[in-house]
């Protein structure tokens, strides 16, 4: 086989090569960005229903709060009213028993005054007159007639007496069996309004507690959808690091948001304000108005610009030595992939988006793919 033959074999094997091998890495890579960019479609949808979810649930925990205030203050209410109404109760059986006292008095005087005019209709007028002509002298006559009618007087001045004040406990007692009703209601209505508390009450501890289930079936929903995530954020990395096809020898010496230098949540596992989760926060967020400038911490090559999942609209550079940063939830992106970038030049600007609370700049570093304290290089 002669020299030429061989040239030829040999360049139509490289043109193979380039004309197979790299679409098939690049069909591999866009395959895997279409996938991930599935994923982040499936996380943004169950993050949305995870926020409505907290957004309920935190208005049911007012209003279950606001609740039990109240039911405190209706059975405080409640304790008055039961209070008032044993008070009114035992007015009335003491009334009655003043009531009933008198009346046996009235009819004790009733009688001893029957009795009396019993007598006199028996025996006849001669025992009186016998009463007042047995008087010794004129004096004694007219004491026997002053006396016989004051006592007559008196037994009626007695039953009239006797009659008033009976009036007035009848009315007095009735007076107080009104009160007793009016309590009685007034109870039953308090009653009633607890217990319309205590039942909303419960209603709402119920859906509370059905939404708290729907919260964690989401949070472990979301947690396998990061799980996949992160397991094609790593090929992707590797991909866009094999096609960027250029030496790179950088590192991290400038801060990317020039003049805002606020560390709104360091590096290091916290609450994560959206899921709510004990996690590790896998870099630092810097506070800035939105807008603000945001600059390449180092020269490198951009091997993702995009929408990424929770970070929102981010850039990742490469630096070259397995060392990598990472922008998040920015508003706008200025630099495309495999694009140069120079120490402090503009990459876009500071926003709000993918799983943010606020404009702010999340700024992640990565050594050979694991998170590092983005600290420890300023």
């Amino acid at each position: 086989m002669s020299r030429f033959t061989k040239l030829k074999i040999t360049v139509m094997t490289l043109l193979f090569v380039v004309a197979f091998v790299f679409p098939v890495a690049a069909d591999e890579l866009n395959e895997a960005i279409r996938k991930q960019q599935e994923l982040i479609e499936q996380q943004n949808r169950a993050a949305s229903r995870l926020n409505n979810l907290t957004s309920s649930a935190d208005t049911m925990k007012k209003q279950i709060q606001q609740l039990t205030t109240q039911i405190s203050t209706a059975e405080l209410d409640l304790r008055k009213k039961e209070q008032a109404y044993a008070e009114a109760q035992q007015a009335v059986v003491t009334i009655k028993k003043e009531v009933n006292a008198k009346q046996i008095e009235l009819n004790d005087r009733q009688d001893v005054l029957r009795q009396r005019v019993r007598t006199i209709y028996e025996e006849g007028q001669m025992s009186y007159l016998e009463v007042i002509f047995q008087a010794t002298d004129l004096a004694d006559f007219i004491s026997r007639v002053e006396y016989m009618s004051c006592l007559v007087e008196n037994d009626r001045n007695i039953l009239n007496d006797i009659r008033v004040q009976k009036q007035e406990l009848d009315k007095k007692k009735e007076e107080l069996e009104a009160k007793l009703e009016h309590a009685e209601k007034l109870k039953r209505e308090a009653e009633q309004a607890k217990s319309h508390l205590d039942n909303i009450k419960a209603k709402k501890e119920v859906a509370l507690a059905q939404n708290e289930q729907d919260q964690a079936a989401l949070l472990e929903q979301i947690e396998k959808l990061e799980k996949d995530s992160k397991e094609l954020e790593a090929k992707i990395r590797e991909l866009q690091a094999k096609n960027a096809g250029t030496n790179i020898n950088g590192s991290i010496s400038v801060w990317p948001t020039p003049g805002c230098k606020y560390i709104t949540s360091p590096f290091g596992y916290r609450i994560h304000p959206i899921t709510r989760q004990h996690k590790l926060h896998t870099g630092v967020d810097i506070g800035a108005p939105h807008g603000s400038n945001i600059v390449a911490a180092g020269s490198g090559i951009v091997i993702f610009s995009g929408w990424y999942g929770a970070y929102g609209n981010a850039v990742i550079i490469d630096h070259g030595n397995g060392l990598s940063s990472l922008y998040g939830h920015m508003s706008s992106r200025s630099v495309a992939v495999n694009a140069k970038v120079a120490p402090g030049q503009s990459i876009g600007k500071v926003g709000s988006t993918g799983w943010s609370t606020g404009p702010h700049l999340h700024f992640e570093i990565r050594k050979n793919g694991e998170p590092v304290n983005p600290m420890g290089y300023f």
